[in-house]
């Protein structure tokens, strides 16, 4: 074919603002009209008139409805990267001329964690946001860690506060604080005082704190290590349920010293574990494409002078 016979056919870029990327990007990522509306802070007739012309501009479905809910089509998929990069790099050019003011942003950001941080770390972060920036929103969920990675490429969440030393290249981490582990008994368990032995430790039942569904956690694989083992009668992904539960009755639960001495806990008392395991390190993580989101790093500078101030406090 005579190549002066092929025309190209091009999107006429006037005719789109940056509002139906930004509305595309939300879609790609929440796959429900609702939900995208509420990521960038519109309403749901609003988000459902910028899909239609998306649709139009664009010459696609964009979302389609299956057996498992709304799914992007062929060619939607395609799109998503590139115009997620793009978005960012309008962001970051923009950024190099505008003073970002953390108090006029009305975004809303995902974050995964878990109970733990969020009972000694978000309290803060929520007064700092009501200082500095009172109209961003956070939205707090819990995942197994073997989901993070997934949900920060897709978008799902913007950031995630836990331990994942597994992490693939592109998820960028920062050292938040220190944790280390403690036990929790009853006041007045019928045989552990003032400390526990390791014999005590493996003969009496313990709760087990995890968010993987099972009855092992870190302190069983080196426990298994040694040839021991502990009877685990219940887990649960809930540090706060926990002291309740040993204060009646003679299970031991091994967890993290900070919520331990959160609060004084009633008919309960605090000693070491009787096992040499190292204090750990919970970590902030983010997508390496939001490093220079302006917004995003505000967040993540917030966060992390909240964790400084916590380390201080624990020393």
């Amino acid at each position: 074919m005579n190549k002066k016979h092929i025309v190209e056919k091009k999107v006429d870029l006037a005719s789109i603002d940056l509002n139906l990327l930004v509305a595309f990007d939300a879609l790609l990522i929440e796959r429900s009209v609702s939900e995208a509306a509420s990521r960038i802070g519109i309403t749901q007739p609003a988000m459902s008139k910028r899909l239609a012309k998306l649709r139009k501009t664009l010459r696609d479905d964009i979302l389609v409805r299956t057996a498992e809910g709304m799914q992007p089509t062929a060619r939607a998929t395609d799109l998503a990267e590139p115009i997620q990069a793009a978005l960012r790099q309008v962001e970051a050019a923009l950024g190099s001329y505008l003073t970002f003011q953390s108090a006029r942003s009305t975004r809303t950001f995902r974050i995964a964690t878990t109970d733990l941080v969020a009972a000694i770390l978000i309290p803060k972060l929520i007064r700092q946001l009501q200082h500095s920036a009172p109209n961003m929103s956070i939205i707090l969920c819990v995942l197994k860690r073997t989901e993070i990675a997934a949900a920060l490429d897709t978008g799902k969440i913007d950031l995630a506060i836990t331990v994942l030393p597994d992490a693939p290249p592109w998820v960028r981490r920062t050292a938040l604080f220190e944790e280390r582990y403690v036990c929790l008994v009853a006041q007045n368990h019928p045989e552990i005082r003032d400390e526990i032995t390791l014999e005590q430790y493996i003969r009496h039942p313990h709760v087990l704190i995890t968010y993987t569904r099972d009855l092992k956690g870190a302190v069983d694989r080196l426990l298994d290590d040694r040839g021991l083992e502990r009877r685990v009668v219940a887990s649960f992904p809930y540090h706060l349920a926990a002291p309740e539960i040993v204060a009646n009755t003679d299970c031991i639960v091994t967890l993290s010293e900070r919520i331990a001495r959160l609060y004084s806990w009633p008919d309960v008392k605090v000693l070491p574990l009787p096992l040499n395991f190292e204090p750990y390190m919970e970590t902030m993580l983010w997508h390496q494409r939001d490093d220079d989101d302006t917004t995003h790093r505000w967040l993540r500078t917030t966060v992390s002078g909240i964790a400084a101030e916590l380390h201080v406090q624990s020393t």
